[in-house]
């Protein structure tokens, strides 16, 4: 090795010699792999300083630190859209990344396949409610549903098209076309009445379709519970047929008591004894419907 070759390793030596020096006093330099990040709504961001730390193999694991200061969003699981940042601290240095939660998912749903209208009815049928508990919309944000149904001849039977826009509130949209069928009206009799049932389809798919059915009568309904109730309950009846009487009644009344059982008061009675219409008025307090004796 000549003389120049010499001066060279020598100056090589002093400099990795400096350079070993001075990484040993200070360390290795912190840097991020990365000064910004972006979460979609919905997702947690927990990172660990590996995660976001460059060269993180060559520190002092003791060294390092990191806080994360990102709550989530009331009532949620995940941080509300928004601008957050989570530091890292070595020795006396720390650096910041910034953490933006943003939304940029579009809302999903889906339409029935067919939807039956009756001719010469509204189109407001396709409202926002009617639609919404079929569509199975999924989204994490608030949404506003909008329906165009300008296609559709409601006077008209025959199948139409029309559009239905789901957005939410940070511009994320979907736009479907969904088809309408409007059916002849059909001749029903005064206790008839045309309704709209959802059933499924072969494919999995829904659709809504009409149906001619007897009105349902609440009276007819009511009036057929207290028939019942009054048949389990009574022991007795004011009629011969066994019915149920919608009558006013006052007068004497000739009550069975069950022997093991005996009331006692001003107006007493023993088992099988009478009781004057007077004396039963002021017990019940006057008039009595649908008693069963």
């Amino acid at each position: 090795m000549n003389k120049k070759q010499i001066m060279i390793v020598a100056g090589a030596v002093v400099v990795i010699g400096v350079g070993a020096t001075a990484y040993a006093l200070n360390g290795p330099k912190l840097e991020l792999k990365t000064n910004k990040v972006n979460v979609e709504y919905g997702t947690t961001y927990a990172p660990e300083l590996k995660d976001i730390v460059k060269d993180y193999k060559d520190f002092n694991k003791d060294d390092l630190e990191i806080i994360n200061k990102i709550p989530n969003e009331k009532d949620k699981t995940y941080p509300a859209v928004g601008k957050y940042s989570i530091t890292v601290k070595y020795k006396k240095k720390s650096l910041k990344q910034r953490v933006i939660v943003k939304d940029t998912k579009a809302p999903e749903f889906v339409l029935p396949t067919n939807m039956e209208l009756l001719q010469g009815t509204g189109v407001d049928t396709l409202d926002y409610n009617s639609l919404k508990s079929l569509m199975n919309i999924s989204d994490l944000s608030e949404i506003s549903i909008e329906i165009d149904t300008s296609k559709i001849d409601i006077n008209t039977p025959g199948q139409y098209d029309f559009n239905v826009t789901v957005k939410d509130k940070y511009n994320n949209e979907t736009k479907k076309t969904g088809k309408v069928t409007i059916v002849a009206k059909p001749v029903i009799s005064s206790n008839e009445e045309v309704v709209h049932e959802t059933v499924k389809n072969k494919d999995g798919t829904t659709s809504v379709k009409t149906k001619v059915q007897k009105k349902q009568s609440s009276n007819t309904n009511r009036t057929s519970n207290n028939s019942s109730s009054n048949n389990s309950n009574s022991s007795g009846s004011s009629n011969t047929s066994g019915g149920s009487s919608s009558e006013t009644h006052k007068g004497s009344l000739t009550v069975e008591m069950d022997p093991k059982y005996h009331w006692e008061g001003d107006h007493s009675y023993g088992d099988g004894a009478e009781i004057n219409g007077e004396d039963f008025d002021k017990l019940t307090g006057g008039d009595w419907k649908n008693w069963d004796y």
